[in-house]
């Protein structure tokens, strides 16, 4: 009966199975976390990009600068994902930029941006926010 009794009251594996148990749950931590940090500075980075275009834009009536092509020029190696807007504050549409007229208006520069999300054993998640940013033209 002795046998038995040490056999049942011995803990050899037991880590083992523990860490097998807990392993997918810390992976998919682990891979949350880094996934997450690539996507945040995939958004910060065209947030930089709509500051390039929307500058670029405040300043258009004195320089030679087209912000669709300084957002695309600051967004590398990424592509702006939607049709960038370029209007002011008011809503009304200037593609090319700030007009001398409108000195003291603020000038928008913005698109929608789709942003994936792939952690392994999750389902795949995309975020869509509006990328934008404002200057004032000059």
């Amino acid at each position: 009966m002795r046998p038995i009794r040490d056999r049942m009251s011995r803990q050899e594996g037991v880590a083992a199975v523990e860490f097998a148990i807990i392993l997918p749950v810390l992976a998919l931590i682990l891979f949350g976390v880094l996934e997450f940090g690539r996507v945040w500075s995939q958004y910060q980075l065209f947030q930089g990009a709509a500051r390039e275009g929307a500058r670029c834009a405040a300043v258009a009536s004195t320089s030679e600068c087209d912000p669709a092509t300084e957002v695309e020029a600051a967004a590398q190696p990424f592509e702006p994902g939607g049709n960038i807007s370029v209007s002011l504050q008011g809503g009304s549409p200037r593609p090319d930029g700030c007009l001398p007229d409108d000195a003291g208006q603020d000038v928008l520069v913005s698109w929608e941006q789709p942003l994936h999300l792939n952690i392994p054993f999750w389902d795949n998640a995309t975020v869509t926010p509006t990328i934008k940013a404002v200057f004032r033209c000059e």
